[in-house]
């Protein structure tokens, strides 16, 4: 076993990783940049392969508490407002994948994360503490820090980057830190869900296609709240001017959201490699996606699950076992994501196609199709 783990970044998959640790024995210390945990962004979709990891690690009671079991999510046509495809979820999501389908604010997920983890004797949380470089060292890997004004070296037995889009410890596993433009931004927000337009319905996720353009709403808060995620072109300056041209439900939706959080879109082509002697990376650190399949999220709490499992069985290489495990299955994410999000996008001519395509293949098909993500297991 390499010995106690230097984590770097609180936060989903983080968090994450130090729990599955710690209810193997294995100790860790997380550091993170921010002096407190005050989660950015709205909502989070955990479909089956995530909520399976969490319900394994005792968490699913919580969530329950907090989150919404959507009965289904549809795709509808922006433009029109057409429903184009229903595809059930609920019970049909635990059926076929063995758990279940949620939808949860973002700070809730990390505060219940939180907590477990400080529930925990072997997770030591260092808040305020900036990463100015990551290495391997004779006995393990340390990260170089700047905290209160002072330099520090934090030494462990080997390293964990899971700080994100601009991962310092990329660098450390010899992978460029560099991202790419998308030409694609996200704007989000959330609203009482009594002010949602009756078209979306507060019982399931929708997804609407426009020119340029998607829209995603869904349930928070265990369904006092909608979250709202609109993507589109970062060159239009407001929400409002990213729908206009769409039905009535989709403007009355965005014009009812009085404020909203943009937040530009990069992503990566993928990488040769997640790991490099005793430094692993994880989540966005890894394998940087767009959000059109919804798994930034899962695919780190999955990356967390499977890295800690490796390390408490004490293979001969811990780390070259977790590239082997999930460096072609978080690639092939990223490439289905690009072409996901060409797809929502579609106009004119193009647009049409796909609609007739959604609406004439069969609800089985396109589950099936989900498969391979949902269906995931640790093993």
């Amino acid at each position: 076993m390499p010995g106690r783990a230097l984590i770097a970044g609180a936060g989903i998959g983080g968090l994450t990783l130090a729990l599955a640790l710690a209810r193997r024995g294995i100790p860790s210390q997380i550091v993170e940049r921010a002096a407190a945990l005050e989660e950015t962004g709205a909502g989070v979709q955990l479909s089956p392969n995530a909520s399976r990891i969490l319900d394994a690690l005792g968490l699913g009671r919580a969530l329950d508490a907090v989150a919404t079991r959507p009965e289904a999510v549809t795709i509808a046509d922006g433009v029109s407002a057409r429903a184009l495809k229903t595809l059930q979820l609920g019970a049909e999501a635990e059926r076929r994948w063995g758990a279940p389908y949620r939808v949860v604010h973002r700070s809730d997920l990390q505060a219940i994360l939180l907590e477990a983890t400080r529930g925990e004797t072997g997770v030591e949380l260092t808040l305020g503490a900036e990463i100015l470089s990551a290495r391997e060292t004779t006995f393990g890997a340390a990260v170089e820090i700047a905290k209160d004004g002072a330099a520090e070296m934090i030494e462990g037995g080997w390293l964990a980057g899971a700080d994100g889009l601009r991962s310092v410890v990329r660098r450390a596993v010899k992978l460029p830190a560099t991202v790419q433009a998308t030409g694609l931004r996200a704007w989000r927000t959330v609203l009482p869900a009594g002010a949602l337009p009756e078209a979306f319905g507060i019982r399931r996720v929708s997804v609407w296609l426009g020119p340029g353009a998607h829209l995603v709403v869904y349930p928070v808060r265990a369904g006092r709240e909608a979250n709202l995620v609109l993507i589109g072109d970062d060159r239009i300056q407001t929400p409002a001017d990213l729908v206009v041209g769409w039905a009535a439900p989709a403007r009355d939706a965005v014009a009812a959201c009085s404020s909203w959080t943009p937040w530009p879109l990069y992503d990566r082509a993928p990488d040769a490699r997640m790991q490099h002697g005793r430094i692993a990376l994880i989540g966005d650190a890894a394998h940087a996606t767009l959000p059109s399949l919804a798994q930034g999220a899962a695919f780190a709490i999955e990356d967390a699950a499977t890295l800690a499992r490796l390390v408490a069985e004490g293979g001969p290489d811990a780390f070259a076992a977790y590239e082997r495990a999930r460096l072609m299955r978080c690639a092939k994410l990223q490439m289905r994501s690009r072409r996901q999000i060409r797809i929502d996008h579609l106009s004119g001519l193009a647009a049409r196609a796909r609609n007739l395509a959604l609406a004439a293949t069969p609800a089985s098909v396109l589950l099936g199709g989900l498969d391979w993500i949902y269906g995931w297991r640790d093993d």
